[in-house]
């Protein structure tokens, strides 16, 4: 089961905040999110991995796929990856976990 929740932690910043198994559909659903926060004009793009409890290996695509959107986001892309499967998932896509800053709150 997966689940994907967008919200605004601030002005500006979308958070895409994942949960559950990370599979081929999930990894199309979460690329296709990623892509309407840069539709939509948003400057910064919070990706929230800390939910993912296991992932196939598409979720590797999908990872470095909204880490490349931070070449039109003005404040680029964030990766939350504290805990093991969302710090190893975000170290096999070679994004490492990019710190929000302020911007997020828990």
């Amino acid at each position: 089961m997966f689940t994907l929740w967008l919200d605004a932690p601030a002005k500006g910043a979308a958070r895409l905040r994942l949960q559950g198994h990370l599979d081929e559909d999930a990894a199309l659903e979460l690329l296709h999110r990623a892509a309407t926060v840069v539709r939509c004009g948003c400057s910064r793009l919070v990706l929230d991995l800390d939910g993912v409890t296991s992932y196939d290996d598409d979720a590797t695509y999908a990872i470095v796929g909204c880490a490349r959107l931070a070449r039109w986001l003005p404040e680029g892309v964030a990766v939350v990856a504290e805990v093991g499967t969302a710090r190893a998932l975000a170290e096999r896509a070679g994004v490492g976990a990019r710190q929000p800053g302020p911007l997020l709150t828990h």
